[in-house]
């Protein structure tokens, strides 16, 4: 069992005083929820399967009738066959607060009486791996009911039954005498099913060519290569600075221009590792002027969402140094 308190300063407007700015206006509101845990771990008589369920309950409170439970069953079948997983998931929520009219993020008039149910989830997934060929093959189901989501910037709505399908395959590959070499493959496969306000890429893939070894020295741990990221063009959520969250659009394509591309290395001597990361290569361009002069720059970003490319060149490094007496 558990007791949640919960305390919310809420801002409905200001004024404006001789020395500054006072919040005369803000609300406190507080909230509880008494909430039931229960897990359950087993594994069956042949000791070949391994069990786990888990739950929790909102018995009373802001969040009373809330839910979240879970289960999986899991395998391994040895080398040649590999490990198998099953599971399911189902959440019943509450409408966040921010779509609560108490909100200081609520920005629909007073006549508009939304009356939101509570949103319900479920997720059904299975993973295969195979050590062997070094295979992970996933799915997962997704099915959802009265999913809340916004339009216009600060918009409510309610979408009913809608489902998602989701195949992934994880993949890697080794080459050279001692397997140094290596080429780690992810790609991801989805389609929403039915008329839900949800845009996904049809296909997501990233890519890791690399070099992992020592470069002939013993105490030398090195891996160094390229990530790669890349996906589909699709009509991605818009943003609103306003909320801070991102709302439902469906009339502009967010394209890729070029890959996202990374270099990088990462090493360690005995105790010391360190790591250094040139991110956004693919933003590289060059650009002509009128006089036949020519720059060059990391300004040919992709873009997160409509209006929001990303960064341009990023480098990152970082060092870890552990001392033992």
């Amino acid at each position: 069992m558990a007791l949640q308190n919960l305390t919310g300063i809420f801002r409905d407007g200001v004024t404006e005083t001789s020395d500054g700015i006072n919040y005369a206006d803000d609300k406190t509101n507080k909230g509880y929820n008494l909430i039931g845990h229960g897990e359950y771990r087993n594994r069956t008589k042949n000791q070949r399967w391994d069990l786990l369920a888990r739950g929790n309950l909102y018995f009373v409170g802001m969040n009373a009738g809330d839910y979240d439970i879970a289960a999986s069953i899991q395998s391994s079948f040895g080398e040649k066959i590999g490990s198998l997983k099953l599971g399911f998931e189902n959440v019943n929520r509450s409408p966040s607060y921010i779509t609560n009219p108490g909100s200081s993020f609520y920005f629909l008039p007073d006549t508009v009486n939304l009356n939101l149910k509570k949103e319900n989830s479920t997720h059904l997934y299975a993973t295969l791996y195979q050590p062997l060929i070094k295979l992970r093959l996933t799915g997962h189901y997704y099915l959802v009911n009265n999913y809340i989501y916004y339009t216009d910037f600060y918009k409510i709505n309610q979408a009913p039954l809608f489902n998602m399908l989701q195949i992934s395959a994880h993949k890697t590959f080794a080459f050279g005498k001692k397997r140094q070499y290596k080429w780690i493959s992810d790609n991801y496969f989805q389609q929403v099913i039915g008329n839900g306000p949800v845009n996904v890429p049809s296909w997501l893939t990233r890519n890791r060519i690399m070099y992992e070894g020592n470069l002939g020295f013993n105490n030398l741990k090195i891996a160094m290569g390229f990530d790669t990221r890349y996906r589909t063009n699709y009509k991605g959520n818009n943003y609103s600075p306003l909320l801070g969250q991102f709302f439902y659009q469906d009339s502009t394509t967010v394209k890729y221009k070029l890959p996202d591309i990374a270099a990088f290395v990462h090493f360690r001597i005995n105790s010391f590792r360190a790591f250094l990361r040139a991110e956004n290569l693919n933003t590289f361009r060059s650009l002509r002027a009128v006089d036949g002069s020519t720059s060059y720059g990391f300004t040919n970003s992709n873009f997160a969402a409509p209006d929001y490319p990303y960064a341009g060149l990023i480098i990152r490094f970082g060092i870890f140094w552990g001392f033992v007496n």
